[in-house]
């Protein structure tokens, strides 16, 4: 079977072994010159950085200091560990830096017969159905057919930013994580960072080093609930802009504000996909079944949309998943079948009143969803340790969200971490 591959990021490589590995024809398009995707830093920042609309877009959202937030011996792909005798190095540190992670994707690649497979600077532009199958334009190529496709083009690079009622008026200056690098330029400037997730945990941290002061806001928090470790006080989501200030639900005012910077995640987006079978609700993309096969074309599949997730075994999971549906090995339901767990799950998504925007998120989900796949698809489940060392981890990060990367483990996966 001839299959498309869309993106040379970690689910794109670790979905063209798998499709290998089953026998298939693959061909991986890459816009970029080199695999890694989200993880290839990028030192330059857009023009616009809110990150709505640059001139030139830039894909990585990475700063300079990021480390992961998972422990390596966690993220590693199943059978590829993350250390000396896999992809990595036995002496980097248990949460590595960004450019660890790059390297361990590019070793991935190589040892995996990967590269010679990748088209590099091949941006899609147009996806399209043609009877059964998939007809691929790029800058070079004009619909060439496939007989499936896996969508792997990641959904960390086009911002998410809320709408705050009188943010056109402020008078200081907005950006998007997506556009952040390092702290420098934040040195004596009075700074607000909305968002409490990873991103907006390690900004604030690094802003408060030189900020003259630093304001963390957040739908978890409350004005005057406290302040962290370091003294920087937090406040939830803010009302409203007010020139200059910051105006609060319960009245509460911050003025004098220099910088606003949004750490409110990324949406995600298929500019080139040219048709309506699939669509975006406020950051649901749907109908998906089991959040990756539309219905209408089962030989279609997104990976790596699921969030709050452990990304590389849960990569490598669907894309075996997929592999094995293509070969037969797995028989999806019938599309009517389909439609209806679809519908059933939506519902049971309403009754419960979750966010639209939260439907892709698993959490502690994550690993019944992988394993509900491996069965399947006739794979391992997960192993006893990385759902313990899992819950270790999460209880570090909301025990310590600011030194967690430093402190000791009790479990350990089969990775060799010093």
């Amino acid at each position: 079977m001839k299959v498309a591959v869309i993106g040379a990021g970690a689910a794109g490589l670790v979905s063209a072994r798998e499709l290998s590995r089953n026998g298939h024809d693959i061909t991986v398009f890459e816009q970029s010159g080199q695999v890694g995707g989200v993880w290839v830093y990028q030192p330059e920042t857009e023009d616009d950085l809110l990150g709505q609309s640059p001139s030139r877009p830039v894909f990585s959202s990475l700063y300079d200091s990021l480390r992961t937030n998972l422990p390596r011996d966690l993220m590693a792909f199943q059978d590829y560990t993350f250390d000396t005798k896999g992809g990595g190095d036995d002496h980097w540190l248990r949460y590595p830096h960004h450019s660890k992670v790059l390297i361990y994707l590019e070793r991935f690649a190589n040892d995996f017969g990967i590269l010679p497979l990748i088209r590099f600077n091949e941006k899609v532009e147009r996806l399209a159905p043609v009877e059964d199958r998939w007809a691929i334009s790029t800058q070079t190529t004009k619909d060439v057919l496939f007989d499936a496709v896996l969508v792997c083009n990641g959904h960390y690079s086009k911002p998410r930013v809320p709408d705050i009622p009188g943010m056109d008026g402020f008078e200081g200056l907005t950006l998007h994580s997506h556009n952040y690098r390092n702290s420098k330029v934040f040195e004596g400037k009075r700074v607000a960072v909305l968002g409490t997730a990873s991103s907006g945990v390690d900004i604030t941290r690094e802003i408060s080093e030189v900020a003259e002061t630093v304001y963390w806001c957040g739908d978890i928090f409350t004005s005057g609930s406290g302040v962290t470790s370091r003294g920087i006080p937090l406040y939830p989501n803010p009302l409203c802009f007010n020139g200059s200030s910051l105006e609060f639900p319960d009245g509460v005012v911050v003025p004098d504000i220099d910088v606003f910077i949004f750490c409110t995640g990324y949406e995600y987006q298929f500019p080139f996909l040219a048709s309506d079978s699939v669509t975006v609700t406020d950051n649901w993309v749907h109908p998906l079944y089991l959040d990756m096969v539309p219905p209408e074309h089962p030989n279609l599949a997104f990976i790596g949309l699921p969030y709050l997730v452990i990304p590389f075994p849960l990569f490598d999971m669907q894309a075996r998943w997929f592999s094995k549906v293509l070969t037969g090995a797995v028989v999806l339901p019938s599309r009517s079948e389909m439609d209806k767990m679809i519908r059933e799950r939506e519902a049971k998504f309403v009754e419960q009143k979750i966010k639209t925007h939260h439907y892709h998120k698993l959490a502690e989900k994550q690993t019944d969803y992988i394993n509900h796949l491996a069965r399947q698809c006739c794979e391992p489940l997960m192993p006893d340790w990385f759902g313990r060392l899992a819950l270790e981890a999460q209880k570090s990060r909301l025990a310590d969200p600011e030194y967690f990367r430093d402190k000791p483990m009790k479990f350990h996966g089969p990775t060799v971490v010093i």
